[in-house]
């Protein structure tokens, strides 16, 4: 299952809630969690994103050696 849209929310403290539609549904999902939950989705999720952000950024180099000596020059 994809989700359409998904977030989390708190409707009072200590009460966790994962929201989230399907692709082709128009019902919005509402499911309690764990504490422990949260924190899983939330450590998981931002090493997950940082790892694929690491590697998008990751572009190949097309400086040319004039610009290279140029970027030494001005150091």
């Amino acid at each position: 299952m994809i989700a359409k849209i998904a977030y989390l929310s708190t409707p009072a403290p200590g009460r966790y809630m994962l929201n989230f539609q399907a692709f082709g549904s128009d019902e919005l999902i509402t499911i309690e969690i764990a504490k422990a939950h949260l924190v899983n989705i939330l450590i998981d999720g931002t090493a997950s994103a940082l790892r694929e952000e690491q590697y998008l950024s990751r572009v190949p180099s097309t400086q040319t050696k004039d610009a290279e000596h140029e970027r030494a020059e001005n150091a």
